[in-house]
């Protein structure tokens, strides 16, 4: 998507301040990893999962479900369910959300870049 660590860093700083939310993961005292998030807006019934990312090497300790936890936790507390998209290409994530429970809902063809689809997911929260 040719996001650079410059683009990124410029898009979380505005993050309080457009009233999005950010959970970040810590081991050893050093962020790992985060998940962007808006509580809700989504269809005027759920929150929204911008992004989730751990540092690379980070994978396979639960730090994922960790954030995504928390996530969902909080936006329960104002929504009843939470969407995301995940990239056509990208199988693992497809994987993580279904197992959390997330369910594919449709596709978004070229949404973001006119070779790649984007998958919508969601999951009912309470």
């Amino acid at each position: 998507y040719g996001v650079t660590e410059q683009g990124l860093r410029r898009d979380l700083e505005g993050v309080l301040a457009r009233r999005e939310r950010l959970v970040v993961a810590a081991r050893d005292g050093e962020a790992v990893g985060f998940a962007w998030f808006l509580e809700q807006g989504t269809f005027a019934r759920g929150g929204y999962l911008r992004l989730i990312a751990l540092r690379p090497g980070c994978q396979g300790l639960r730090l994922g479900s960790l954030l995504l936890d928390d996530v969902e936790r909080q936006v329960a507390a104002c929504a009843r369910a939470m969407f995301l998209l995940v990239s056509d290409f990208n199988v693992d994530a497809q994987r993580f959300y279904e197992r959390r429970g997330y369910e594919h809902a449709g596709t978004l063809p070229a949404f973001v870049r006119p070779d790649i689809d984007e998958l919508v997911y969601w999951k009912r929260l309470r």
